[in-house]
């Protein structure tokens, strides 16, 4: 058996959730053919590696996530990814069911699966999602890491359920992994062209071959892309939410007798106006349950304190003082060593990374300038995998092995800077423009782990996965506080600090560094029973555990008199929150009929998360027996995630392939007695706090439901005589795709006054031609062909913010043209 056997043995022989973590790249994204030659166990010839291409491998990956692993999960072919324009994964949020990317902004996106992950608003540079993000068996944590577009991927697959009993970071919930194109020996060179409406196109290039001839191959990927964007600022006349990146992706890979090395070196980078993301749909709408209203709305306020006017209430017509460009820089390189030992394989993956991302987005709406809400952030991380996989197709099949990470985080916040306005604003004298409470915040995870997973093959029919993994980590946070002072002005140093710890939240503070350890014990049960080749049935039982996070809310108390204007500190938040611990339990079969044309999945899940990590409030009392409310990144005892999942595939004959895919999510606060009051019930006297228990997590559909086709056929020579590329047979080309959404809570579920996200259909289709050797192709898109634009969530306002939505990350309506050229 050769090298390439053997890694794809182990990609074929695992749970799936756990397969990215084994199979090498040269058999995850090659899917590499035995040897024809006589080599035997440790021969890696140039064929074994280098048989099929990245169309053919994510077939292969596609057939094994559908058909014979016995887990949930479903994959996006680089056929699906390339010919329907998906460039984000915002785009894929719309073909898997569960998926929700929560894409805002570098510094704060949160993937989530099955509605588990950390609110964007609670989000900070210490609180990683419940899923993870695997780009080439490395797993990246911080949300700036998955920044960037698409541009040579392979596949992406979506895989739920806890992991790391094979490798990688452990997660409580799943992971979106991305396969990307491995280099060829053949050379190639694509370029991929995009125009389409508010200005935007994207050019790529994609180009493979040798450098040493059966050695050492290269692949070079780049992308550029600008747009305009579509909400237009009626002052200035910028766009924002524009488009404006760049990336490339070079990597080397080479082979040798019993090896195989892949190098790969990524950089993305983007310079947006990223930053509008809330905005006033009219004055404040708040009336508290009992039945008062704010002494004043934020109109009367502007007029009262300001003299100003009202410029607008419409979303997409904004007025703004100043809104700054977002630049974000993010470096990623890996190295990933598979060398055969007798008929084992080592593996050594080694990974690092960089980011820098510049937040100076935040500014006032309807031409005020009362002060800005800024932050850079940088982030680093580092990992180190070894893995040892026993020889496949045996009774008992194992992979062992360790896994070491560290992440260092820094945040360098202007929270905040007082504008102009702010003196009027506040009534505060001390209030001084261009003053900044900066806030210095780090934090940091080590991690060491190690792992172990078999699989053994009891009967023809019978197998039994288990797995178990210990991991140690150690969380760091600290927070400074350092305002910047105007010297030249008839206030005290001392009234400019107060002035800034009052009404921009923070003085001249230092909470000092602090420490936390915890060991996290991560197992899996996972039993696969094949009645008959195309019936297999199978059940999971898992436990995760999610190290606990870096409070990056973590900031000083105060006790705020709003007569005098006067604050007193009362020491800080909690550095950290509890960890998260999951139990999951599934079960589901999986069908195929008439060779594969009929496929039929459906999963049942029930996973119970403990002491879910969550933004919430805290009632301190104070010595005086005065109590106060903080908000912070802290726990829910006890969430719920239970539903069912189904991906449906149906091949009625060559060239026509339906899909339909759904997911049923019940995700319920089972125990949550001290939650965070609603908006509408922090009057005077009123509630600290309020239970949520046996209540449904907001800001999620109950369903989604995604369906679709793809059709080609050939249509001959129709262009013969046009040129050489005319002499070819054309293939012609459709494809539907649409996503129902259901309708969503968007505000607090014990609030008084309900408001709901209604239900709404993203619908993106297309038709093209190609020739049959696929090197020319034109192809005529629409993405969200109904223009919907769903609101993220809605803030009924105060006497200092006006009634706000959440813009859509979604995007408008877009049609364009891509034309493609391989030579």
């Amino acid at each position: 058996m050769s090298l390439a056997s053997l890694l794809v043995g182990i990609s074929a022989s695992v749970p799936v959730q756990e397969a990215f973590a084994q199979a090498p790249a040269a058999a995850a994204q090659q899917a590499a053919a035995p040897s024809q030659g006589d080599g035997g166990p440790l021969s890696a010839q140039i064929q074994d590696v280098q048989v099929l291409g990245a169309e053919a491998a994510a077939q292969k990956l596609q057939e094994q996530v559908l058909i014979k692993t016995p887990r949930s999960g479903t994959v996006v072919t680089d056929k699906v990814i390339e010919e329907q324009q998906i460039e984000t994964v915002t785009d894929i949020s719309r073909r898997v069911p569960g998926y929700r990317p929560n894409l805002v902004q570098p510094r704060q996106s949160r993937m989530t699966i099955r509605g588990a992950g950390i609110a964007a608003a609670s989000a900070g540079t210490g609180s990683p999602s419940d899923t993870g993000y695997i780009v080439d068996n490395v797993y990246w944590s911080f949300a700036g890491f998955q920044w960037g577009e698409f541009v040579d991927l392979s596949s992406v697959e979506v895989l739920y359920g806890p992991t790391g009993t094979a490798g990688t970071k452990n997660t409580n919930v799943g992971s979106i992994i991305m396969h990307t194109q491995l280099p060829s020996f053949v050379p190639k060179t694509t370029l991929r062209t995009s125009y389409s409406n508010y200005n935007h196109i994207r050019q790529t290039i994609n180009s493979t071959g040798p450098l040493i001839d059966d050695a050492l191959a290269y692949r070079l990927a780049f992308y550029l892309d600008k747009g305009d964007g579509w909400i237009r600022d009626a002052r200035s006349g910028t766009t924002y939410l524009d488009t404006n990146r760049l990336g490339v992706h070079f990597q080397l890979f080479g082979v040798g007798d019993g090896w195989s090395d892949r190098l790969s070196l990524t950089y993305n980078g983007s310079n947006e106006q990223n930053g509008y993301l809330t905005a006033a749909i009219g004055d404040t709408s708040l009336v508290y349950a009992n039945g008062t209203r704010p002494a004043q709305t934020y109109f009367q306020r502007v007029q009262q304190r300001l003299g100003k006017p009202i410029w607008t209430i419409d979303p997409n017509t904004p007025y703004r003082a100043a809104m700054n460009r977002n630049p974000t820089h993010v470096g990623m390189a890996s190295n990933e060593l598979n060398v055969a030992v007798g008929d084992y394989i080592f593996t050594s993956i080694t990974a690092g990374g960089f980011g820098s991302f510049k937040n100076y987005a935040s500014q006032d709406d309807q031409l005020l300038n009362i002060g800005s809400d800024d932050m850079d952030t940088f982030g680093w991380q580092v990992s180190q995998e070894f893995r040892l996989s026993s020889p496949k197709e045996q009774e008992l099949e194992w992979t062992v092995g360790t896994f070491t990470y560290w992440e260092f985080l820094q945040d360098r916040m202007h929270h905040s800077t007082f504008g102009y306005d702010a003196p009027k604003w506040y009534n505060d004298p001390a209030a001084i423009p261009g003053n900044i409470s900066w806030w210095l915040n780090k934090a940091g995870d080590i991690q060491q782990a190690a792992f172990g997973q078999a699989t053994w093959h009891a009967t023809e029919q019978f197998d039994l996965t288990f797995g178990l993994r210990d991991s140690w980590d150690l969380r760091y946070s600290s927070n400074k506080f350092r305002p910047t002072y105007n010297y030249y002005v008839p206030v005290s140093i001392a009234e400019q600090d107060r002035a800034l710890a009052y009404h921009a939240s923070y003085g001249w503070s230092d909470s000092g560094g602090a420490t936390k350890g915890h060991n996290a014990v991560i197992g899996i049960i996972n039993p696969k029973y094949q009645v008959n080749e195309n019936v297999q049935i199978y059940a999971l039982i898992g436990r995760g555990d999610k190290q606990p996070a870096v409070n990056t809310q973590n900031t000083p108390n105060y006790r705020r008199d709003s007569k005098t204007l006067s604050v007193t500190p009362l020491g800080w938040k909690p550095a950290f929150n509890k960890a998260e611990t999951s139990w999951d339990y599934e079960i589901g079969a999986k069908t195929n009929w008439f060779d594969g044309a009929l496929i039929s999945n459906v999963n049942l899940y029930w996973n119970d998360l403990y002491d879910f990590q969550i933004g919430q409030s805290q009632v301190q009392t104070l010595a005086d027996g005065a109590t106060i409310t903080v908000a912070y990144l802290g726990n829910a005892p006890h969430v719920r995630l239970r539903g069912v999942e189904f991906v449906e595939q149906w091949r009625p004959f060559d060239g026509l392939t339906f899909n339909l895919s759904g997911a049923y999510t019940e995700a319920r606060f089972v125990s949550y007695a001290e939650a965070p009051t609603p908006e509408d019930w922090a009057f005077s006297g009123g509630p600290a706090t309020m239970s949520l228990s046996n209540t449904r997590i907001n800001q999620l559909p109950k369903w989604q439901i995604n369906g679709g086709y793809s059709y080609e056929r050939s249509i001959g020579n129709v262009f013969a005589g046009v040129g050489d590329w005319g002499n070819q047979p054309i293939t012609a080309f459709t494809y539907l795709n649409a996503s129902w959404f259901d309708k969503s809570q968007l505000t607090h579920p014990r609030s008084i006054v309900q408001y709901w996200q209604p239900d709404y259909v993203m619908l993106d289709a297309g038709l093209g031609l190609k020739t049959s050797d696929n090197k020319y192709s034109l192809t005529l898109w629409g993405k969200n062909l109904f223009d919907n634009r769903p609101w993220r969530s809605i803030s009924l306002g105060s006497s200092t913010s006006p009634t706000n939505v959440g813009i859509s990350t979604q995007g408008p309506r877009t049609f364009g043209v891509t034309s493609s050229i391989t030579f």
